[in-house]
């Protein structure tokens, strides 16, 4: 009797010792743990993800992410008008994956998504994809009633965070603490905490926007998220994508609008962009182009914000608008899905990584040699163009290449030769010397010449290296049901690699590229800015643009916003100190305020 009391006395002294040892444990203390796990987990994966992290950011929170690696996430379909998660998800030991689209070459069919029913227990985090055990560090979250069946989209706020394993207090808590700054603030919390990684398949999450107006808050919102870009998203490179920052795409289920821009236009895809570099070049460009556009032809709406996914902090990000056709951006009719027919509305873009997507073709430029602003003699290089929408049929491909080649040799037939040639009603070329006597009249019978003064006053400002060879859009539509009657230009997009070179004394959109830079990058010579900017007309047409801004102060308060802008968010630019954002905005402010100074001397009359 004595020994069992003796045993029963030791027994229950270890277990004191043990109840202690939990009490005084940081994962219990402290508030800025996402998760408490086992200690064998949470050192291994603690040191992994903080190792990413570091790289990425000196000014990361102090926050330990614990994600899962073998959750296999749901493919999801790429069309503006498709759904990314609409429904909610299981636990991560039931995995359910959409089937990849098959392709064709006539055609690419819109995926299905998979549903799935709602589940009344969170999303777990574990290795195996097994319900993770019970023990002193499993995570309490407090219990959220889920309808049997729901889709995510019939769910409150704290319901979806419930299904993702998110305790609603403990987030708002978070939200708090980090919201100490002038800048909005996106939060993405990805299902069963996924890494973001590829640039083809989304990840479903829950995307929150606070530290802003109450109207421009978001909370729980389903979305898919994804990888986005080519050089600032490394070509793809999983692992230089872990150890660094780079752009995303979101897709929400449901139309929705972000931070008011486009006028609170609601759509379904949004950009945060990012490049290593700088992310005040986008910003000054599509500034510039709102002024110089006026409302007349769409080009992104943006504004800054800084960026978390999954309680780590990833930077400061552009957010902006998708390219695409959407009656508030694009506004190309949509066609029926399955239509082969050739009317119907083109979004095209002059792509170097026009080979990475299903439906593309190669201009020659009619093998035409050109002569530049600068004097220089050049024959012209061939370049591929993507095709943005969807595409049923290769007769649909074809058709767009042949009438876009034959857009650009009405244009040099009448510049180059005085011969004046226009479309019959099956877009065949024809004499027209009978109908046009110049070269005004006769291209912008099929060119929207007013669109094209605009953008290369955009290009020459930014003097953007890429406006030759890649992220250079254009749209037509031969459904007549819409503005675009002829080939119009619009869309501009990509300024990473901008604002370089002197910025004084030289034309830059207008002329061919050094044969220094060719020898390096190849010949990224935009043809249309070329053979347009050599006549008299087009250049009077930018002269007659140029000075109606200037009288009108627009390019000026471009600059002035910018600058403000550097200066309001000092502090939030500067949180990245080994990019020196501020100072590098501040040369580049200088650079275009310099540049249009030069402009002037030119172009005003």
């Amino acid at each position: 009797m004595k020994k069992r009391i003796i045993t029963l006395l030791l027994a229950t002294s270890l277990l004191l010792c043990s109840c202690s040892k939990n009490a005084d444990s940081p994962d219990v203390l402290s508030d800025t743990r996402s998760e408490i796990v086992s200690s064998s987990e949470e050192t291994e994966q603690s040191k992994a993800e903080n190792s990413n992290t570091a790289s990425a950011t000196e000014a990361t929170v102090s926050e330990t992410v614990i994600t899962s690696t073998t959750y296999k996430p749901e493919e999801t379909p790429a069309t503006e008008d498709s759904s990314v998660a609409t429904s909610v998800p299981k636990p991560a030991e039931t995995t359910i994956a959409t089937p990849k689209p098959e392709t064709t070459t006539s055609a690419t069919p819109k995926p299905e998504t998979t549903k799935t029913t709602a589940t009344s227990k969170p999303a777990t985090t574990t290795e195996t994809n097994k319900p993770a055990t019970t023990s002193s560090a499993t995570t309490t979250i407090k219990p959220v009633e889920i309808p049997e069946g729901a889709d995510m989209s019939e769910l409150t706020p704290e319901q979806r965070y419930y299904v993702y394993g998110i305790d609603k207090e403990k987030q708002e808590a978070y939200y708090n603490k980090i919201s100490n700054i002038k800048l909005p603030i996106i939060h993405i919390s990805t299902e069963n905490k996924q890494k973001i990684t590829s640039l083809e398949n989304y990840v479903n999450c829950l995307v929150d926007v606070f530290n802003c107006d109450d109207e421009y808050k978001l909370e729980a919102e389903c979305a898919g998220i994804r990888v986005r870009g080519n050089s600032t998203a490394f070509y793809g490179d999983v692992n230089q994508i872990l150890r660094n920052q780079v752009p995303y795409r979101i897709k929400f289920d449901k139309k929705t609008n972000m931070m008011g821009l486009n006028d609170g236009a609601k759509c379904k895809s949004w950009v945060l962009l990012k490049s290593q570099w700088n992310v005040v070049p986008d910003y000054m460009a599509f500034e510039l182009a709102k002024q110089i556009m006026d409302g007349e032809y769409y080009s992104s709406d943006c504004t800054f914000a800084y960026v978390y996914v999954n309680k780590v902090f990833k930077g400061l990000y552009l957010l902006c608008e998708q390219n695409q056709i959407n009656k508030n951006r694009v506004n190309l009719p949509e066609h029926e899905e399955g239509y082969t027919g050739t009317d119907i509305g083109y979004f095209l873009e002059l792509d170097n990584y026009a080979s990475d997507n299903p439906y593309w073709f190669t201009m020659d430029y009619c093998n035409e040699i050109l002569t530049d602003l600068n004097g220089t003699t050049k024959k012209l290089v061939p370049a591929e163009y993507t095709i943005k929408n969807d595409i049923y049929s290769q007769e649909q491909v074809d058709f767009i290449s042949k009438y876009l080649s034959n857009v650009f040799k009405i244009m040099v037939q009448a510049i180059k030769y005085g011969k004046y040639y226009t479309f019959d009603e099956n877009y065949n070329l024809i004499d027209a010397s009978k109908i046009y006597d110049n070269a005004y009249d006769t291209i912008n019978a099929v060119v929207d010449i007013k669109s094209v003064v605009n953008m290369y006053i955009l290009y020459e400002i930014c003097h953007d290296n890429d406006c030759g060879e890649g992220s250079f859009y254009m749209a037509v539509d031969f459904s007549g049901k819409s503005s675009f009657d002829r080939l119009t230009f619009t869309a501009p997009w990509d300024f990473n690699w901008a604002y370089s070179d002197a910025s004084t004394g030289k034309y830059y959109a207008g002329a061919f590229n050094d044969m220094s830079f060719v020898s390096q990058y190849g010949d990224r010579t935009n043809p249309w800015f070329v053979l347009l900017i050599s006549t008299d007309w087009f250049t009077g047409l930018v002269k007659e643009k140029w000075t109606e801004m200037n009288s009108e102060n627009k390019i000026n308060s471009v600059i002035k916003l910018c600058s403000s802008t550097i200066k309001t968010y000092w502090d939030e630019f500067t949180v990245e100190k080994f990019n020196s954002y501020p100072q590098s905005a501040e040369s580049l402010v200088k650079w275009v305020k310099e540049r249009v100074n030069w402009l002037n001397t030119q172009w005003l009359n």
